[in-house]
């Protein structure tokens, strides 16, 4: 190839790579598999090598993809965090274990084997035993500050058991210990039943849920879902911490009641490699993890400086990927599903094929630049993998298996379920249907309204929204407040109980947090967070109405694709009907504060006071904690900041302390915190 041709190809090879990370680090999804994403990457790097003169420094050859989120704060990591190079052939390990045997000739190297687990990295630093920071990977120099969510999981300790430096023998004071978080299949599977029963959208697969649970910012949902951790490594921050092997690292991990993974074998030879890694393959099925491959690493600790890093990989250890379970199947139809924004996503309807111990009839085309880029046809041979996903993926097609008759799938003219006419904005890869009163984007924005996280709706689930749309009773949001008892009670399946609770449900839902209800009105990008967000800079739907670009930009975590979405949707005539008669009906008010209770004291250290409540506390869940501060007259705000009255410390309590230091809040620990609400004293300003 010239170096004309070169420099476009690696220009386009460099724009796919950066999307799909922007994908998989940011969004938390994906649309192709490890494998050919690291084809791409590939690619990319012999284009540089065979013209050095388009290498750069910026190409995503030379750098490792981030995951850095400008919500939460940051920190350096004690030393890069860099990721493992990937393999997928044998001969990738033979070349390996040759390389490490031509650079150490003079002695065996025993290699460890263990699972690769398919989640998201997590790096704790513990200091006195207390955990005093926990780091996502970031950029590899840079990660996120997640110290409240870590300290949510239920296996990572706030402090450490009394005889931790034991494990040390006294050398080191302050360490880190990085792993891996993950959700197990069996929540997973728990959370996903939960969500379809409240009529929520279901999680895509565990390992986009973990990413998505660390980044949130509210610590109860962390709670709720329950994420596990394995950790694999220890770093002193200060001192020397005393281990030879890997095996001595992950013995002393577990000595400080931290978990680590059961599976570890250590090979003498390539022969004892293959038999581990045939050996952890077979286990695959049956672990309650996802894993994508083993971890291959020099067992001798005091070889891996000696061996060193590149830019992006440690060159004592290697990432060996199994293949995706697959299998062949034809597509004999595609169905277009409409999502509440209207987005047309296409799905194939398989031939049935028995995969991973299930019957595999339907599979994600993503949309229609990916079923371009494949080249996926109506009566194609193609073959399906299936890992944590809902749905199936159609990896590729069998193109030697291709009949005369295989049919292109065009982009859709029309919505294939009111017939509107749809469009693709520019910049974007979706087609959307323009008719916002669409029966599929009607039910999708019912089901987000009834939602645990917005309206919180008991009592009504896909089925039974299906039924309110059939039966004519509803065509919009706010029909369901117009809803009769003795209509619904006379519904198929339904009856007097029934059609009670989900009346009283929805009396209940106008009861609901300000920022649940701004999540209610199912706004594109709109998520939970940026509706807690927005809940604590506007007072009322008129206030958030009324806001320019501008404005929506200064609040935290607000960007500018954001605002402008939010100030189309509410100059869209629809989107504003809706409103009012959410306002007529009273669940949107001219005011949306909390309603003030008249036995709430005035004269209690709390009253008229901005808290910020951080770490965990012995006595007290936060919520409950939350609930004792205002309900004695305080505010409990979510950031510190100059208007900040004090700040609750308990254990780990993170950034939030370091930054009520250095605007020089107040900082009470738990024991003041339960003098005051005694109605104590703790000093003279108190």
């Amino acid at each position: 190839m010239d170096l004309a041709n070169a420099r476009i190809r690696a220009e386009r090879l460099r724009a796919e790579i950066t999307r799909h990370d922007d994908l998989y680090y940011v969004r938390n999804r994906s649309e192709i598999e490890d494998h050919e994403y690291d084809a791409l990457v590939r690619e990319l790097a012999e284009l540089e090598s065979l013209h050095p003169e388009l290498a750069a420094s910026d190409s995503p050859t030379a750098r490792v993809g981030s995951d850095i989120d400008a919500r939460f704060p940051s920190a350096p990591h004690s030393r890069p965090m860099i990721s493992l190079q990937n393999s997928y052939e044998l001969d990738d390990v033979h070349a390996f274990v040759a390389r490490l045997e031509k650079e150490l000739p003079e002695r065996k190297i025993p290699i460890a084997v263990e699972p690769k687990i398919d989640g998201v990295a997590l790096a704790l630093r513990y200091v006195d035993g207390r955990l005093h920071m926990a780091l996502t990977r970031g950029d590899g120099a840079n990660g996120d500050i997640v110290t409240e969510n870590a300290a949510a999981f239920p296996e990572i300790p706030g402090c450490l058991h009394d005889g931790w430096r034991d494990v040390f023998d006294d050398r080191v004071d302050a360490f880190e210990v990085r792993g891996e978080a993950y959700l197990t299949l069996s929540r997973f599977r728990e959370l996903n039943t939960e969500r379809e029963e409240a009529g929520e959208e279901p999680l895509a697969n565990p390992r986009n849920a973990t990413a998505g649970t660390l980044k949130t910012l509210a610590v109860e949902t962390v709670a709720h879902r329950r994420l596990s951790a394995f950790f694999y490594q220890l770093v002193p921050l200060a001192g020397e911490l005393g281990l030879a092997t890997h095996r001595d690292e992950l013995a002393a991990i577990r000595s400080l009641g931290l978990p680590t993974n059961d599976f570890l074998r250590t090979a003498e030879d390539v022969a004892g490699l293959e038999a581990y890694l045939e050996e952890l393959g077979s286990l695959r099925s049956s672990l309650d993890y996802q894993i994508d491959g083993a971890v291959l690493k020099v067992d001798d600790l005091g070889l891996h400086e000696r061996l060193g890093s590149t830019a992006k990989a440690p060159r004592w250890g290697l990432a060996f990927k199994y293949p995706a379970e697959e299998a062949e199947s034809v597509v004999e139809s595609v169905t277009l599903q409409v999502g509440r924004t209207g987005v047309i996503t296409p799905v194939a309807e398989l031939r049935p094929v028995h995969l991973a111990g299930s019957t595999v009839s339907r599979a994600t085309l993503h949309n229609w630049d990916e079923i371009a880029r494949k080249d996926i046809r109506v009566g194609d041979a193609v073959i399906v993998a299936k890992g944590g996903d809902v749905i199936p993926k159609v990896l590729r097609v069998v193109t030697a298996h291709r009949g005369q008759g295989a049919v292109p799938i065009a982009p859709p003219l029309a919505c294939p379920v009111c017939s509107t006419r749809v469009e693709r904005a520019e910049g974007e890869v979706a087609y959307r249907c323009l008719n916002e009163l669409c029966p599929a984007q009607v039910a999708r924005r019912l089901r987000h309204f009834v939602g645990r996280e917005a309206a919180d709706v008991e009592g009504l689930g896909v089925r039974g929204i299906e039924q309110l749309l059939d039966a004519g009773f509803v065509r919009d949001v706010p029909d369901l407040f117009d809803l009769e008892f003795a209509a619904l009670a006379a519904l198929p399946g339904w009856g007097e109980t029934s059609a009670a609770s989900l009346i009283a449900s929805l009396e209940r839902s106008r009861e609901r947090a300000w920022e649940q209800k701004i999540f209610a009105l199912g706004i594109r990008m709109i998520g939970v967070t940026t509706a807690r967000a927005l809940a604590g800079r506007f007072g009322s739907i008129d206030e958030l109405m009324a806001a320019d670009v501008e404005s929506l930009v200064a609040v935290e975590g607000v960007g500018r694709d954001v605002a402008d979405v939010l100030v189309r949707h509410f100059a869209n005539e629809r989107a504003r009907g809706v409103i009012d008669r959410l306002k007529a009906v009273g669940f949107l008010r001219d005011v949306e504060a909390v309603p003030e209770q008249e036995s709430v004291p005035t004269d209690t250290w709390f009253a008229g006071r901005k808290v910020v409540l951080t770490g965990s506390y012995d006595a007290w869940s936060r919520s409950d904690a939350k609930k004792l501060v205002e309900a004695r007259g305080g505010k409990v705000t979510g950031s510190v900041s100059r208007n900040t009255d004090a700040v609750i410390a308990g254990v780990s309590p993170g950034s939030k302390l370091d930054k009520a230091r250095e605007l020089g809040v107040r900082i009470l620990d738990e024991a003041a915190f339960r003098i005051l609400l005694e109605g104590g004293v703790i000093d003279d300003d108190a």
